[in-house]
């Protein structure tokens, strides 16, 4: 009888690894009905010791909570970013709204951006067809062969966003007040199918704006400052 168990045991199919993965997926229940392999079945620990699988369970686990309660904190983070930035825009909104007039638009505008986004400088050029005035700070007109215009050239000719750093030169035309060298800047059309002129904010610091950060609150800043100018250019 020993013999038979034994020939029988030889004959016994060899089940490989993903047979027995295969056979563990499509009977999930099995393990609830073998409790007891679940600390029999011992698996190589990071650290070289052995553990049981249930204690390796528990520590996948636990590096899956800890994966996302970081994701949780990350999203509450981002939320609470982005009610700020709205917060932020809406006061820019009544700011601008409430300007008396050209000056008071350049003021807000600035007192916004400096306070509530941490921009240090902001230019806003209108087409020289359309505003002639020199006495307004941070308000210019672009004339077509004036300098500004020249050093913008490619900006003028696409009226696409440019975003990143900024040669000296060129932030000096831009920004010919600033107490401090500009080495970041994000440059957007105002109207820009219309071609009313351009709004640029400048940054101290050089990674302050990057070539591929997002445009929408540059896009939203530029449509308000358009609609205040708009209304008191007439």
């Amino acid at each position: 009888m020993a013999k038979l168990d034994v020939a029988a045991a030889a004959a016994a199919p060899v089940l490989d690894e993903q047979q027995v993965v295969t056979f563990l997926k499509a009977r999930p229940e099995f393990l609830v009905r073998h409790p007891e392999l679940l600390e029999q079945l011992e698996v190589a620990h990071a650290a070289g010791s052995a553990v049981s699988l249930i204690e390796r369970q528990v520590d996948l686990l636990r590096g899956k909570n800890l994966k996302l309660e970081a994701r949780m904190n990350r999203l509450l983070e981002n939320a609470a970013d982005n009610e700020k930035r709205a917060a932020s825009v809406h006061k820019l909104a009544r700011s601008l709204i409430r300007a008396p007039s050209l000056a008071a638009v350049l003021a807000g505008l600035r007192g916004c951006m400096k306070d509530d986004f941490g921009i240090d400088e902001v230019c806003v050029g209108v087409n020289a067809n359309v505003y002639k005035r020199h006495d307004i700070e941070g308000l210019v007109p672009l004339e077509p062969e004036g300098a500004l215009a020249r050093g913008f050239e490619n900006f003028i000719r696409t009226r696409l966003i440019e975003c990143g750093p900024i040669e000296p030169d060129k932030a000096r035309l831009l920004f010919p007040k600033a107490e401090l060298p500009v080495l970041s800047a994000a440059i957007v059309p105002l109207e820009k199918e219309k071609n009313l002129g351009l709004l640029a904010f400048g940054a101290r610091e050089a990674e302050r704006f990057q070539p591929r950060q997002g445009k929408l609150f540059l896009e939203m800043t530029a449509d308000l400052v358009a609609a205040a100018l708009r209304a008191r250019l007439g």
